[in-house]
């Protein structure tokens, strides 16, 4: 590809040629361009030029497309984006639906499932003639049988009617079982001629198709085969055969058959199995009580009453104390004294008859109806925002109860694989619910393992193929732990990127050109060679890869290497070297060259703290895959959490230990993972957590609203002489309200046009020009600069310009600080990777300088720094410690981990194979421990 006179955002008009069908990877410092390079101009322009060939109504929308700002671009493929966020919002999207495996289970099962009753367990099938023939084999040469038709008379009246008909067909027999049943010597067979009144005493009625031995050779089957033929016809699709039983003397074995899917023994009808019927997402397959979704919403106790050491009288019942509900206060107390119940009781001491009655009423239709009573009496009033919203703060979700959490109906629960025995016989095996509670490594085994019939084998040969091809990728770039119904909005950002990368590979494409934003992120170290091969394979396939990566083992691994700079913001957007890594190396100016070579790395540290006089302790921690861990965490330290993916870091730290706290100190709402015990929580004053979550939700959050720095801005412009008269107030200068901003875009700068059968389109509001706010309210300017100007304006330009505003200027040096200088101002918080919101709430944490006693967690702070950036956040979480706080980072950065003064491993390995605690100390402790997965690898930074 020949890229030339790119300028979009920082890139100061570079030229640059990336080899075809190569793997290139994209570094340089934090904000040097390389996501501008990457993603907003080689994707961009591959994604535009490939929507030119799509339909007219979609080309219409193209000359409002932001073309990137590049002079030309030759011989760019179809582009493909795997960026390291996880975009998906909805409950239903899966691990096995992301990774298309999931198509795949549905055409198998649908085609090679068998159905076996619930009830009986027998499996369900449909006959035909040939097949009742081919069952009849076994049986004893020469044994007499009729072919009976079941005859369904619903008006006895019409007897002579019918018997007339039937004798003019040919017909000359019934056969008549006493009492209804089909067994035993209870057989009578009559003349039709004789029969002119309708045979009330008998139980069932049958024509008498045929009676016949059973004959000697196969060949001789077609009188059978045609007399069946005439016998479901006459019987609409059912036939019963009576058999004369050797072992009872005159008796007769009845054996039913029928043309319908059924159970005959247990007379339950089942569907067909079709690919829809095993699908969530459609009103065929999905759970009827929670309609695909898995879980329903019930109110919680642990939300109503979130402090269970509360009275009655003093404001357990959370909703009621909100001014609205008094009421039900007032009733809930009348209630109490009716029944005897103390008001002034602990709701803890409580007796369960006496909670039951408070949450479900006596029963009487006038009075407190219970809690519950309650909310569903406000549902009738759903239909209001604020009611739904109120209801909502109370409920939590609850596993289905008739399809527990499968999403599926109970009846497809009965379609399953027959696996063939070593004894040649087949046996029902998993049905798809079964299959999607395994993890990734768990279902690749099993397929690999599974042998079917000559005949199901053959309909499952290409489909087995793309399944077990589909999960080997998958557990090949690090996300073999996953389970396949693990929902989709809950992975992280390189797990959801993972995935995708296993998707692209299943689906074998070539001569593509794939953009990759850190898929190393996320990874141990033991995992990252498994994600090189791969990416050599995709490259392999023909296709073209430009990656985005600080890795220093991907780097080397690369074809190619662009590195920008030389530093970030204005003073990046530079082609500083590029080729292979021979010709990188000898780049004199290239950075990461020279720590690819040793010359430059991260200082080893002097000293570590000593042992600490206190430690927060949790104990007996059980959620998800943690087994029963019990972990000590000493006060005033760094700690790094370390371990595989899936090893249950997240769990413990995240799930467990923070929302504890949380709920400790702010009285949240929050899900607290299983545990024990935690000791040590009364020598903290507060708990914050820094993840990688979005700053906000809306296009109108960036950094200086985060900040607060917008606020101190407003009033700077408010007070210009020309906003003094226009009569503007800062209100004037807001995004959030009506009077300044552009009232089409509302602030945003731009607008979304639903674009139906792709995802939802961008586009600069025409009103303003992307501008966000009115035209008088642009002609205000402070130093030259008009609002949208300052939005457009660094950070680190930003800090001139503010010099004289101690609020702003100290607020723009944290963010320096933390090496995000080279943010725009106003930059949308939905645009920033994961690790620049984490770096902004790490800003926002540093500007209080008087926190003390404090935990803070972080995850994985080294998203998207380079190894010359990770040197500048290391100084700043040691910043945090040194005023008496506590960090705990979930990390598996080496030279990050080797600079912690205590280190709790997570393992052996991922998934069923994680979830206990494998090695704790200080990392040359690690080093030691021959468990220890984290400290092989650690011994080389260490060393």
């Amino acid at each position: 590809m020949r890229l030339r006179g790119a300028r979009t955002n920082n890139l100061k008009n570079i030229d640059l040629d990336i080899p075809l069908k190569k793997f290139t990877v994209i570094t340089g410092v934090s904000g040097s361009g390389k996501s501008s390079l990457a993603f907003d101009t080689l994707y961009a322009e591959g994604q535009r030029r490939y929507v030119e060939s799509l339909s007219t109504y979609t080309r219409q929308f193209l000359e409002q497309m932001p073309r990137p700002d590049i002079d030309s671009l030759d011989n760019v493929s179809p582009s493909i984006a795997l960026e390291q966020k996880n975009h998906i919002n909805n409950s239903r999207s899966t691990v096995a639906t992301m990774s298309e495996l999931y198509d795949c289970f549905r055409l198998l099962f649908s085609k090679a499932g068998h159905t076996y009753c619930l009830s009986c367990g027998e499996l369900v099938r449909s006959d035909d003639s040939a097949s009742i023939a081919r069952s009849l084999r076994g049986t004893s040469v020469n044994t007499r049988f009729y072919i009976l038709a079941p005859l369904d008379i619903k008006n006895k009246k019409l007897w002579g009617e019918v018997r007339k008909s039937l004798i003019v067909a040919g017909f000359e027999r019934l056969a008549l079982t006493a009492n209804g049943k089909d067994k035993g010597p209870e057989l009578e067979i009559a003349e039709l001629s004789a029969l002119e009144k309708f045979p009330a005493k008998a139980g069932k009625l049958y024509l008498v198709i045929d009676r016949m031995a059973m004959p000697e050779h196969p060949d001789q089957d077609q009188r059978l085969i045609d007399a069946l033929d005439q016998a479901f016809q006459r019987g609409t699709g059912d036939v019963t055969l009576a058999l004369k039983d050797a072992a009872a003397t005159g008796g007769w074995v009845f054996k039913r058959f029928s043309d319908k899917f059924r159970c005959e023994a247990c007379a339950i009808d089942y569907r067909v199995p079709e690919p829809q019927h095993f699908s969530f997402n459609s009103p065929l397959g999905a759970c009827p009580t929670c309609s695909g979704f898995g879980f329903n919403l019930e109110v919680d106790e642990n939300l109503v009453v979130p402090d269970f050491r509360k009275t009655l009288r003093n404001g357990a019942v959370d909703p009621f104390t909100k001014p609205a509900y008094q009421e039900w206060h007032r009733d809930l107390m009348k209630f109490c004294e009716k029944h005897g119940i103390s008001t002034g009781k602990r709701y803890d001491d409580l007796t369960q008859a006496e909670k039951k009655l408070i949450w479900d009423g006596d029963g009487s239709k006038r009075g407190f109806p219970g809690i519950r009573g309650c909310f569903e009496e406000l549902k009738e009033w759903r239909y209001k925002l604020y009611v739904r919203v109120f209801i909502r703060r109370y409920q939590s979700q609850v596993i289905c109860p008739d399809c527990r959490s499968s999403r599926l109906r109970k009846e497809v629960g009965a379609i399953r694989l027959r696996r063939l025995a070593s004894d040649g016989k087949t046996r029902a095996d998993l049905n798809i619910q079964a299959v999607l509670e395994l993890s990734v490594e768990k279902a690749l085994e099993y397929f690999k393992t599974l042998t079917l019939s000559k005949t199901d084998a053959a309909i499952a040969r290409d489909v087995l193929k793309q399944i077990e091809g589909r999960l080997q990728f998958m557990a090949d770039v690090g996300v073999g732990y996953l389970t396949l119904n693990r929902l989709g909005k809950t992975l992280s950002g390189g797990e959801c990127q993972r995935i995708n990368l296993a998707t692209q590979l299943g689906n074998k494409l070539c001569s593509t050109f794939y953009v990759l934003d850190e898929p190393s992120i996320g990874l141990h170290a033991a995992d990252t060679e498994k994600l090189i091969a791969l990416v050599h394979r995709l490259r392999d396939h023909g296709n073209t890869l430009v990656v985005v990566e600080h890795d220093l083992d991907v780097i080397r691994s690369a074809d190619h290497i662009v590195e920008l700079g030389p530093l970030a913001g204005a003073r990046g957007g530079e082609v500083v070297a590029h080729g292979d890594l021979s010709t990188v190396l000898r780049s004199a100016g290239c950075l990461t060259a020279k720590y690819l070579s040793g010359v430059f790395s991260i200082p080893k540290r002097d000293f570590r703290r000593g042992p600490a006089q206190h430690v927060l302790k949790i104990t007996g921690a059980c959620e998800n895959n943690l087994k029963d861990v019990s972990a000590e965490f000493p006060l005033g330290r760094l700690i790094a959490v370390t371990g595989l993916s899936g090893s249950g870091k997240t769990t413990l730290i995240h799930g467990t230990l923070y929302n504890a706290l949380a709920r400790l100190y702010r009285r949240e709402n929050l899900a607290v993972g299983r545990f024990h015990r935690l000791y040590g929580a009364d020598l903290l004053r507060d708990v914050v957590l820094l993840d990688q979550k979005p700053i906000g939700r809306s296009a109108r959050s960036n950094p200086a609203t985060y900040l607060k720095i917008w606020e101190e801005v407003r009033k700077i412009y408010s007070n210009q002489s020309s906003a003094l008269r226009l009569g503007f107030t800062p209100a004037h200068f807001s995004f959030n309200v009506d009077g300044g901003r552009c009232p089409v875009c509302k602030g945003e700068g731009a607008v979304t046009v639903d674009m139906h059968f792709m995802a939802d389109l961008r586009l600069p509001c025409e009103e303003c020009g992307g501008k966000k706010f009115k035209r008088e309210v642009l002609t205000v300017e402070f130093k030259g600069k008009n609002v949208d100007e300052l939005l457009h304006t660094t950070v680190e330009e930003c800090q001139a310009l503010f010099k004289d505003y101690p609020a702003i200027s100290s607020k723009l040096k944290v963010l320096q600080e933390v090496g995000l200088g080279y943010l725009e101002l106003g930059q949308s918080g939905t645009t920033l990777s994961g690790g620049e919101s984490q770096r902004l709430k790490v800003a926002s944490v540093i500007n209080d300088r008087s926190s003390t006693n404090v935990l803070y967690i972080f995850d994985e702070p080294t998203t998207g720094l380079h190894i010359d950036d990770t040197k500048r956040l290391l100084g700043v979480l040691q910043d945090l410690v040194d005023r008496q706080n506590t960090v705990i980072v979930i990390e598996h950065n080496l030279d990050l981990i080797a600079q912690a003064d205590w280190v709790v491993d997570l393992g052996p390995g991922g998934g069923e194979h994680g979830g206990r605690v494998v090695a704790t100390g200080a990392p040359e402790d690690l080093v030691l421990n021959e468990e220890s997965l984290t400290g092989k690898y650690l011994k080389k930074v260490l060393a």
